[in-house]
C-alpha cells in the first residue's frame, strides 16, 4: 500500500513518519512551509480580538521556558515508547510552500497514493482531498467532537474532564477535526505531566491507532465511530492569565 504524509517540520511528524516507515518502507513526506507569524496574528486578531491574541502571545513567550524545562522528560517519554524523533533521509521528503499549493496537488495526484496521513498542516482544501482516490487520515490530540482545535488534552483537564483527555484518529474532511472517527484512546497522566507532555503522550497513544487505521484501509474494513454522547466544541490557544489561573487552581500543569 502506498502511503503519503502531508506534514510540517516538527517532532510529532518525525515520530509518526519513523513509526509508519516500519510498515511502509516506501513512505513519502510532503513538507509544507510554516505560515508567516504575522499573517497568523493578523487572522487571529480578526477572529477573536486583539486582547485575547495578546494574551496568547504572552503565553507562547512563557511556554518557551516551560518547554525547555521539560525537554528531558519529553525525550524520555519518546525513548521509552520505542519511538524516534530524528528526521529521516531527505530522499523521502519533498518540500512545498503549502499542501494546498498547485505544485503539491499535482505531485500528490501523480503519486496516486492509497492513504494520505495529515500531520500539523493548515486546513487541507477540498481540492487536495479530491485530487486522488486516497483515504485521508489525521491524528488529533483530543477526543472529538468535544475537543476539536488545539491542545485537546489540556482543555479536557481544564474542564475537569480527564476521562476525555486523549487522542483521535479520524477521516479528514474540509472542517476542523470534524471527520468521521475511526479510533480513540484516553491517556494516563500523572503529577509530572504538563502542557508539553500531554501531546507527547497523545501521540504515543495515537500512533498504534493510526497503524490500525492504515491496515483497515489496506483491507477495506474501515469502520467509523459515532459519539453522540459528546458536544461539539473547538478550542484555541490559552492566554497567559488563563493558563496561570488554571495552574493555580490545580486543574492543569
Amino acid at each position: 500500500m502506498k502511503v503519503i504524509v502531508l506534514a510540517t517540520n516538527c517532532t510529532s511528524t518525525w515520530i509518526l513518519v519513523n513509526a509508519l516507515k516500519e510498515d511502509y518502507p516506501d513512505i513519502q513526506v510532503a513538507l509544507e512551509q510554516p505560515i508567516s507569524r504575522w499573517l497568523l496574528l493578523k487572522r487571529r486578531i480578526g477572529r477573536i480580538g486583539l486582547w485575547k491574541v495578546f494574551g496568547q502571545v504572552l503565553f507562547i513567550i512563557y511556554s518557551t521556558w516551560l518547554r525547555r524545562s521539560c525537554c528531558l522528560q519529553v525525550a524520555a517519554l519518546i525513548e521509552n515508547a520505542g519511538l524516534y524523533s530524528s528526521k529521516p533521509t531527505s530522499s523521502i521528503v519533498k518540500n512545498f510552500k503549502s499542501v494546498n499549493s498547485d505544485a503539491c496537488i499535482r505531485w500528490l495526484a501523480g503519486q496516486d497514493p492509497d492513504a494520505v496521513v495529515i500531520n500539523g498542516t493548515r486546513i487541507v482544501s477540498p481540492v487536495v482531498l479530491n485530487c486522488c482516490e486516497a483515504v485521508f487520515l489525521n491524528t488529533h490530540c483530543g477526543i472529538t467532537p468535544a475537543y476539536r482545535g488545539v491542545h485537546g488534552g489540556y482543555w479536557a483537564l481544564q474542564q475537569g474532564d480527564p476521562e476525555n483527555a486523549g487522542v483521535t484518529v479520524h477521516l479528514v474532511d474540509s472542517g476542523i477535526d470534524t471527520g468521521d472517527i475511526l479510533y480513540q484512546k484516553v491517556i494516563t497522566l500523572d503529577s509530572k505531566d504538563n502542557f508539553f507532555t500531554y501531546p507527547v503522550k497523545q501521540y504515543i497513544a495515537g500512533i498504534p491507532l493510526m497503524r490500525k487505521a492504515l491496515k483497515d484501509v489496506a483491507k477495506g474494513t474501515l469502520q467509523c465511530i459515532t459519539r453522540d454522547d459528546l458536544p461539539s466544541a473547538i478550542w484555541l490557544h490559552p492566554t497567559l492569565w488563563q493558563y496561570l489561573k488554571d495552574r493555580w487552581r490545580g486543574s492543569v500543569c
